[in-house]
């Protein structure tokens, strides 16, 4: 009879997002639903299950009572233990300026994030995952934190002294001089000025000094224009893919590699801006390259940012959103999950839909926010916590074959144990041929070439994850598979 032992399952225009400008411009044996009951042997082995709508078929045990899978007197079905695939995540961190912005606690967002990622990494429940990571934006060398000419500023040259105003189309462009500002609007005026900030909101550029700074906000003190001393390099950031691709710390697996991921975060300081494109694009190479040579393993990219993309390209959230795309069909198949460290503020100015957009197309849904008006640190950690989670639900190992044969991929089948009650999963080809009905299949069709994993189709893995305490996968091998 067959047995089902299983694993618990449970559960900007300018260069930095958010900055403005004031004035810039005026076979199929077993047909059936796609869950049914197993049926119970009787003397001779014979059962019929409850089934689905269309009346699935699951008895023919091996003699005495019992459960088995139908329609084939020589089924005697053996056991795997359904054992979930290794996560290893590839962790492409934002250490762009804004991070060092206050959260309602006055503590900066980058420290709140550290706090969250080493907690994490020291957390004995992380114990087994595997765990690189990579910053975005990497500088030129030497490249400055602030200048006042554009000798300082090496490679990354020129520095941000001026500004073009009254231009079409709107926007912030850096100029030398009006030569560099774009169409002047209707009122004939170009003007190439240096740059100065409001007061109370140094994320806006302005035009005069001393004058008052204004928006259509009914209310809003922005404060006075007041001309900056120093600047920043306006081309340091490095836009080369490859160079995200290489890992800053290498993935291993804690909580061995821990001490290492934390010196790592310890070391690195905020600068720069936010080239979303090649850094999440170098997240998903990277992570190609290790699933590529580790076959048995799951590896997911993780881009934790605060902000939308403001350098390289690319540069529009559905061209980023078509590298994630591109990574979750890819072979192997890498999923991208988002976190994002948003602002009531990046909210209303599209963050969230835009990392959502990204989550999306990279196969995880939609992305976690952490609100900087509430306790950074703990959301974080949350979310890394639920990434970390996805593992025991969603893929697991393709079992050794109990007789020391070959496996017959065509007779593997996937239960669920849930409050007693035992329900078998239908097989479908891909993820492609996934629905609300749910199901699983092999990463790899068993026709043109050997799987690694067994996937659960996204439908089921919210079954998985939803089920109680003490539900358990199984995976039975030598009976005919159930088919879709």
């Amino acid at each position: 009879m067959p047995r089902s032992i299983g694993v618990a399952v449970g559960v900007g225009a300018l260069f930095l997002a958010g900055w403005n400008c004031l004035a810039c411009s005026s076979s199929n044996k077993h047909p059936g639903s796609a869950l049914g009951s197993a049926g119970t042997g009787t003397s001779n082995g014979t059962a019929a299950g409850t089934g689905g709508s269309d009346g699935l078929v699951v008895g023919q045990g091996d003699g005495g009572s019992g459960n088995g899978s139908g329609n084939n007197p020589a089924c005697a079905a053996k056991v795997a233990t359904a054992q979930a695939v290794p996560l290893d995540m590839v962790i492409m961190l934002d250490t762009s300026s804004s991070m060092l912005d206050p959260t309602a606690t006055q503590v900066s967002k980058w420290d709140a994030v550290k706090l969250a990622l080493e907690s994490f990494l020291n957390d004995k429940a992380s114990a087994g995952i595997g765990v690189g990571l990579q910053y975005f934006p990497q500088l030129k060398p030497n490249t400055p934190a602030t200048c006042t000419n554009d000798a300082q500023c090496g490679q990354g040259a020129p520095c941000f002294l001026k500004l073009c105003f009254d231009s079409i189309p709107d926007g912030l462009y850096p100029c030398s001089s009006v030569a560099d500002c774009p169409q002047a609007t209707q009122s004939g005026l170009r003007r190439c000025l240096p740059i100065a900030q409001c007061s109370n909101a140094p994320e806006y550029f302005c035009p005069m000094t001393g004058s008052e700074c204004t928006t259509n906000t009914p209310g809003e003190n922005l404060g006075t224009c007041v001309g900056l001393t120093e600047s920043f390099c306006l081309n340091a950031t490095i836009c080369d893919v490859a160079k995200y691709a290489a890992p800053a710390t290498p993935i291993a697996v804690l909580p061995g590699a821990a001490a290492g991921l934390v010196a790592s975060i310890d070391a690195k300081a905020p600068l720069g801006d936010t080239p979303t494109g090649p850094a999440l694009s170098g997240a998903i190479q990277q992570a190609s390259a290790w699933a590529t040579a580790h076959k048995d393993h799951r590896v997911v990219a993780v881009l934790a940012t605060d902000g939308v993309p403001t350098q390289c390209t690319p540069d529009t959230i559905p061209e980023i959103a078509a590298l994630a795309r591109a990574g979750v069909q890819g072979n192997p198949s890498i999923s991208t999950f988002a976190i994002g460290v948003f602002s009531q503020n990046d909210i209303d100015q599209g963050a969230q839909s835009a990392l959502d957009t990204i989550a999306r197309q990279g196969g995880t849904n939609k992305a976690f926010i952490v609100d900087t008006q509430k306790d950074v640190t703990a959301q974080f950690q949350a979310a890394l916590d639920s990434i970390r989670g996805a593992r025991l639900a969603c893929q697991y190992q393709v079992p050794e074959p109990t007789n020391g044969g070959s496996l017959n991929y065509g007779k593997v089948n996937v239960t669920l144990t849930n409050g007693g009650q035992k329900t078998f999963i239908y097989y479908v080809k891909d993820a492609a041929a996934c629905d609300a009905s749910g199901g699983w299949y092999y990463d790899v069709e068993p026709s043109s070439g050997t799987p690694t994993k067994i996937i659960a189709c996204p439908a089921t893995c919210t079954q998985f994850e939803s089920a109680s305490n003490g539900a358990t996968v199984g995976i039975e091998l030598d009976c005919d598979t159930i088919i879709k």
